[in-house]
Order: structure tokens, then sequence, then C-alpha cells
């Protein structure tokens, strides 16, 4: 039986990897969509915001469904829709079409994972659900990392409409995982020990629970800021960088993300939840200034340590709102991973409105220094117990 349920791990983990690979792909797009189309910063900026919005504002609700029916969305549809959405969205010159195809794939992603990681949750050992989660976690930042890349390289070489190759990874993986779906067939849960406590929320835990949300939202406004941005400010605004090296620098940058997420989880468990989300944040904000207030080697160096530091605190929020509601795991992924993206991606149109009325991307994007000094500041304010770290470990 643990064979079978390490099969449906494996398949809800390599979900992540494929479906996860092509949400960094519409930042990349973007400058070339802004001259073949014509675009302004904030009709450009409004393509990242609907995928956003879309994927990631419906996942709190679709968590929480979830939690209460126990019905769940199909892990290769979801892949399959996602892949497909982002891939041949570079084959329209209409301007709706795009969007509807980034709406589809949107579609996908927000089914995908609280789905994908209540497969994790249910069948992973009791006592190795952190390092499953983990697992899970890492995959998708992964592939979020070195898609990118891909794409810069297609481009490179057969120019934008190329990129609708990508949609192949997406198709087999999604075919494999349904094979296996169909090999290992219906599971129930590891059953939960018998000594195990019902799992109790603290009173007011909306208080806490909602200010680490905030926190989420608001490094995300400026992390998705920086992401969607980051290639159309190096290409159109630096002069002697072509795609393939602005997909490099982006790629490495992502990577660096993984890393401070790795960090940051590990840290977490030693040292404290809320005490890593402070000081990381606290530690972004310089790293921040870097890439706007130097140039060369110190603003590249300002990418890849804000991209650390912004990401280092990120698995120490997501635990922190699923110690604060047990039990409902697929509500409290929903929160974090969903609906402070969608914030986000709402962030990431408003940067491009004010590159539009400024007529000046860096300035623009500076305007992200706000989201990043409140977040700090915010972490200060929430009240989380020190027991609570190990409070919901199953």
């Amino acid at each position: 039986m643990r064979r079978i349920y390490d099969a449906k791990i494996t398949g809800a983990v390599s979900g992540h990897f494929l479906i996860d690979l092509y949400t960094p792909v519409l930042p990349v797009i973007l400058p070339l969509l802004i001259t073949s189309m014509g675009l302004s910063y904030f009709l450009a900026g409004l393509v990242v915001t609907v995928f956003n919005v879309t994927s990631s504002i419906t996942q709190p609700f679709i968590g929480l469904y979830g939690d209460r029916t126990g019905k769940r969305a199909s892990v290769p549809l979801c892949v399959l829709i996602g892949s497909a959405g982002i891939s041949l969205s570079v084959l329209t010159n209409d301007y709706l079409i795009l969007l509807l195809l980034v709406t589809g794939a949107a579609v996908g992603h927000a089914l995908f994972h609280p789905s994908a990681m209540a497969i994790v949750h249910q069948l992973s050992p009791p006592a190795k659900k952190g390092l499953y989660n983990s697992i899970f976690t890492t995959s998708g930042s992964i592939s979020y990392s070195i898609g990118p890349l891909i794409a810069g390289f297609l481009i490179t070489v057969g120019g934008l409409p190329s990129v609708a190759w990508m949609v192949l990874p997406g198709f087999l993986g999604a075919a494999w995982i349904f094979r296996n779906d169909r090999r290992t067939g219906a599971v129930e849960p590891v059953k939960k020990a018998a000594v195990e406590k019902k799992p109790v929320r603290e009173r007011y835990w909306w208080i806490p629970a909602g200010l680490v949300v905030t926190v989420c939202a608001l490094r995300a406004w400026a992390y998705v800021g920086v992401i969607t941005y980051l290639p159309t400010l190096l290409l159109l605004w630096y002069q002697g960088i072509d795609t393939m090296t602005t997909s490099i620098i982006v790629t490495v940058m992502l990577f660096s993300g993984v890393l401070g997420q790795i960090s940051g989880g590990y840290l977490s468990d030693r040292f404290g939840r809320k005490r890593v989300l402070v000081l990381g944040f606290l530690a972004a904000v310089p790293c921040f200034c870097l890439i706007f207030l130097s140039a060369g080697w110190p603003m590249y160096a300002g990418i890849m340590l804000y991209a650390f530091f912004a990401s280092f605190c990120y698995v120490a929020s997501v635990t922190m709102t699923q110690d604060l509601l047990p039990g409902s795991v697929g509500f409290a992924s929903g929160l974090t991973l969903g609906l402070s993206m969608g914030v986000g991606g709402v962030g990431a149109a408003l940067i491009g409105w004010a590159a539009d009325v400024m007529g000046s991307l860096p300035d623009a994007m500076f305007l992200l220094i706000v989201p990043t000094v409140l977040c700090p500041i915010l972490a200060l304010f929430i009240r989380y117990p020190g027991k609570l770290a190990g409070a919901a470990e199953e």
C-alpha cells in the first residue's frame, strides 16, 4: 500500500513541477508582446493580473470546498489545461484571445494546487508530512526557475511562436500522470494515529491568520511586480541585453529564490517561524533598493539577494497559516498560495499603469518599496505563540 501511496504522491509532485513551469513564461514574452502587439505597460501587466487573479483568488474557495466535500479536481487534466493555455498564447495577435487563453491556463492552476497538495498531505506518512510537503513545494519552485530559460532559448532559436512547443512537456506529463492514476486506482488517505488530538483553533484565530495573509499579499505584490517587469526593464530600458541573457538573469534570480525558500524553511524549524519571517523581510529591503539605486554587478547582486530573502519568508508564512488553521490545509494553502498571489497580480497591473502615467518603468517599479517596507513592520505584530510551531505536525 505504501508503494501505491508514493506513486500517487509522485504524480502530484510531477504535476506541480510541470504546471509551474509555465507561470514565469508570461514575464519573458511580455516585452515581445509590447513591441509586436503595441501594448501599453498597463495592458501588458493586465495579462499577468488576469492570470494571477483568476488562478489565485479562487484557490481558497476551491480548497475550502475540497476540505468539506472531499472532491478534488483531476491532476492530469489541470496540467494539460495549464500548459496549453500559456504555450498557445504566443500564436495569437488578438489581445482578447490572449486573455482568454491565459484565463484558461489560470483555471487549470487554480484547480490543481489545492487538489495536489491535499493528495500529498493525505497520503504522506504522518512522521514525514513536513518532508513530503517540502518536496512538493520545491518541485514547483525549481520548474518555476527554469521556465524562463526554456522560453528564452526557444525565442532565441525560433522567435516568439516557437514557445508553443512548450506544450509538449505538459501534454506528455499529463498523459503519464493519467496512466499512473489509472494503474494505482482510488486509495484511502493514511489514517491518523488514534492518540492524535482533534485540531483546535486558537480563539480569534482570524486576526493573526489574517495578518499573515496580509503580509504574504504585500510580499507577493512586490515580488510578482519585480518578476513581471524585470525582463521588460532589462530589454527595453538597458542597452546591450538580449532575450537569452535576460532569461538567464531571471532564471538565476528564481533559483536564488528556491535556495532562500529551502533555507528559510529549515531555519524556521530551528529558530522560530516569526523570527525568520521578520528577519527575512528586513533583509529584503536594502536588497530591493540595490536593484534601482545601483548599476552593473551591484544591481545584479541586489536582484539575486532580493529574490533569496523575499522567498526566505515563504515557507514560514505558509506553515504559520497552516498552524493557525489546523484541519483546513486546502483553505490555508489557498490563502497563502492563492489569494496573496492574486493581490500580487493586481499590483502588477497597477505598476504598469503607473509606468504609463510617469513615463518611466524604473520609477514606477521603485514604488514597490512601499509594500517591501510594510512587510517587516506588520510581521512584528503577528501573534504567533512558539508552541504552535509543532502543534500542527501530524
